[in-house]
């Protein structure tokens, strides 16, 4: 069994980092004690795998090269949270709007209302969905009764019970991920022909796209990497915006960043996508040493976006 790391001071790491060939000038020794001691020695490490090979950094390796990965990245996690946000507050609308125009304002509380059979017979796993989203949601509302002022007014003047579309307020994106898999085929196929999507099988391939967006957003929700982060859920993708995707050694690259910014830009609205490819740009204007090709990024990504 492999012991544990020994504690190593700030100045311990910065002499580590300099053992093993980063190249850290004289005059950037206090920005690099500033660095470290802010951003934790282990998760700054991560950032810098396109920069060694084991634990010794290439020759044009430096500081400056690692932060700017390291702030870029940070960038690029608001930039796709910001862009998240409205596809969430658009999944919820959408889901709320259709499903109380055919089963009424409070239909969701009828588990009947949902797809809860399959091939005639009662799908489990569909209630165990329903009734993890709907306690969740129920412990979300009260934690946020008293800070939401919808909240309160329909606990104090409508006996707590609140119409879909005001429910849908208090779920993720997760939730209504989840919600959406379980609406009745009808009604999904109405939302992912609304969102744009034309083909047969458009509810199947939103729900795989919500899915992928849910798990970007908890990635970057947690300050998780993105930088030469290898995803592991395929996002179902067009033959046109497959034929868009980085080319590597003849493999095509599904599983990196710019895979499931494509995705976000299948389900944004326009106007709403238009800010992501600025602030993208910007990043890479200010940050010129950062690779984004290990972001999957293919060289005319502004022309495809």
């Amino acid at each position: 069994m492999d012991t544990v790391k020994p504690f190593l001071s700030i100045d311990d790491q910065i002499k580590l980092l300099k053992k093993r060939k980063l190249i850290i000038n004289d005059d950037q020794y206090e920005k690099a004690k500033e660095f470290l001691l802010n951003n934790n020695y282990y998760r700054v490490s991560g950032y810098s795998l396109t920069l060694r090979k084991n634990d010794t950094f290439f020759d044009s390796a430096s500081l400056e090269t690692l932060m700017q990965i390291y702030e870029a990245d940070r960038r690029m996690r608001h930039i796709m949270l910001s862009v998240i946000e409205a596809v969430e507050v658009r999944i919820k609308s959408m889901i709320a709007y259709f499903h109380s125009e055919k089963y009424g304002p409070l239909g969701y509380l009828d588990i009947n209302n949902f797809c809860c059979t399959n091939n005639g017979k009662i799908d489990l796993p569909i209630i165990e969905n329903y009734l993890y989203i709907t306690r969740k949601a129920d412990s979300q509302k009260n934690a946020m009764t008293e800070s939401e002022l919808f909240l309160k007014h329909h606990k104090e003047h409508k006996n707590d019970i609140l119409p879909f579309w005001v429910y849908v307020e208090v779920l993720t994106i997760s939730d209504a991920s989840k919600l959406y898999t379980i609406l009745d085929e009808e009604l999904r196929k109405t939302i992912a022909l609304h969102l744009g999507f034309k083909s047969n099988n458009r509810h199947k391939i939103v729900e795989n796209l919500l899915h992928c967006i849910t798990i970007l957003r908890n990635i970057c929700a947690h300050g998780g990497r993105l930088y030469n982060r290898l995803f592991t859920r395929k996002p179902w993708l067009s033959k046109k915006e497959k034929s868009l995707l980085r080319v590597e050694n003849g493999n095509i690259i599904y599983d990196k960043l710019f895979s499931y910014i494509l995705v976000l830009k299948s389900i944004t609205l326009p106007q709403d996508f238009k800010l992501v490819v600025e602030h993208i740009t910007q990043i890479q204007e200010q940050y010129p040493l950062v690779d984004f090709r290990h972001y999957g990024f293919p060289e005319n990504w502004q022309e495809i976006l």
